[in-house]
């Protein structure tokens, strides 16, 4: 199956791939004290990265996204965990946040950081990259190719399970006998 590929819709996404990341960085980094966060950041990288393989096709995603999305979203959900039980290690309250105040920067003036920032930083890889493989399968499977390769199927599914086009191609194959 070829795709015709239009030259104007893939620079126009492009474009739109770098905005829409910048303005998500812009809710990462707000979020913490301002409405924002990191889930609404992690889903307008999401669909950025949605955009970016409507204009270059699902097959060019692995060039772009370097890792598979289930590790971006293994690591955000440790560095998530990790803000909150840093703190118990400190023999605090699970989830009690620490901030570091500084004064002072050029070009930023006073920066306040805090766990509440690397809390979100952990639900925006969450966001990411669940969103974008379940994505990112769908696509796959609707355009009749594999959803998962094989390591992917290793990973991910159980072994007693075959998959989805597998089990399409039978269900097909018996329709076919059966019909007069």
């Amino acid at each position: 199956m070829t795709d015709v590929r239009s030259y104007i819709f893939d620079r126009l996404v492009r474009g739109v791939f770098y905005l829409l990341n910048l303005v998500a960085f812009y809710l990462l980094w707000r979020g913490h004290n301002l409405p924002g966060g990191g889930f609404i950041a992690g889903l307008a990288s999401a669909i950025s990265l949605i955009l970016r393989s409507l204009a270059l096709g699902v097959e060019a995603m692995p060039r772009i996204l370097r890792m598979d999305p289930m590790r971006l979203a293994a690591g955000g959900l440790g560095l998530a965990t990790g803000t909150g039980l840093g703190a118990m290690v400190a023999g605090r309250p699970f989830l009690e946040h620490f901030h570091l105040h500084v004064h002072g920067l050029p070009w930023f003036g006073e920066v306040h950081l805090g766990t509440p920032f690397l809390f979100d930083v952990g639900v925006y890889l969450i966001v990411v990259g669940v969103v974008s493989k379940m994505l990112f399968v769908f696509m796959q499977s609707t355009r009749g190719l594999r959803a998962l390769v094989e390591e992917e199927e290793r990973r991910y599914s159980s072994p007693l399970e075959q998959p989805l086009e597998e089990s399409a191609r039978a269900a097909n194959r018996e329709d076919d006998r059966h019909a007069p």
